[in-house]
């Protein structure tokens, strides 16, 4: 595949991601906790491409977001832009990752997104606290359910694309 064409299904990933958390994920919400398919998105899409592009898929992602959520102004570009760019530096062309692997990878990303994220959105204290237990656990756990078997299948469709 050409770089071009690496380029158009990145962008084709990161904006599906975008659609589908702002209409599917709200069915897929469970007592009010959503999985983050964004993340897992801008995780594939680091890992695929490296840290420069992982750094500007999470700008592009917490712009977006950020739009949307004028309350904490920043706080998404910062926390996206920084999980690319630290998820990229375990780009596929410079090591091995594989299914397990990029989980665990999903996992840290979730736990730095949110902590980056709620220090940069204000959140302090006990609001802090109970952000990461109730709001933050619950959908990391949700969410890394759903990102193990996009992997899964992502790749299981690379191994026949070979």
């Amino acid at each position: 595949m050409s770089a071009r064409g690496g380029i158009v299904v990145d962008v084709l990933i990161l904006t599906g991601s975008l659609v589908l958390q702002q209409t599917v994920a709200r069915w897929l919400s469970a007592g009010g906790v959503r999985p983050d398919l964004m993340l897992i998105a801008l995780t594939a899409v680091a890992l695929r491409r490296g840290p420069v592009v992982g750094l500007y898929a999470g700008l592009f992602l917490g712009l977006i977001q950020d739009v949307y959520a004028v309350e904490a102004l920043g706080a998404n570009v910062l926390a996206k832009g920084l999980v690319g760019y630290a998820m990229g530096f375990f780009e596929e062309k410079v090591m091995k990752v594989m299914a397990a692997t990029r989980v665990l990878l999903l996992a840290s990303a979730l736990i730095v997104h949110d902590l980056i994220y709620y220090v940069a959105a204000g959140f302090r204290g006990e609001f802090f606290r109970n952000s990461l237990l109730f709001q933050s656990l619950p959908s990391a756990v949700y969410t890394l359910v759903l990102g193990a078997v996009v992997f899964y299948f992502a790749a299981g469709f690379k191994a026949r694309e070979i």
